[in-house]
């Protein structure tokens, strides 16, 4: 007596392709991220994560830079009094977000 049957053999090949094929899905960055900028009174701007790069936000009510490196993104330099936002770190996974309040500027990852 065999401890798998072919059908249970069948289901576990189906379940580890499963598993696979989603771990890939999570592992590979689609094309089309980008982080979306807004700045307090409605002004939005879009940045693609794909090419690094460095971004200065100057129409806020602080000046801001964004840093863009290996498909994610992060403050790099406020005037604000607390730099909190410097500290917050990279972002890049679709619905994060980061947020400057004392100049008013917040970015979100889109795809």
């Amino acid at each position: 007596m065999s401890f798998f049957k072919k059908r249970d053999l069948l289901v576990l090949a189906g379940l580890l392709v499963l598993a696979a094929g989603i771990a890939l899905f999570y592992l590979v960055r689609p094309a089309g991220v980008r982080a979306v900028v807004t700045v307090e009174g409605g002004a939005t701007r879009e940045i693609s994560l794909s090419q690094d790069g460095i971004y200065e936000i100057e129409d806020a009510a602080l000046p801001v830079t964004l840093e863009v490196r290996d498909g994610k993104i992060r403050f790099v330099d406020s005037l604000c009094p607390d730099h909190l936002c410097e500290r917050f770190g990279f972002i890049g996974n679709e619905g994060e977000y980061a947020i400057c309040m004392p100049a008013g500027v917040a970015v979100t990852i889109s795809k």
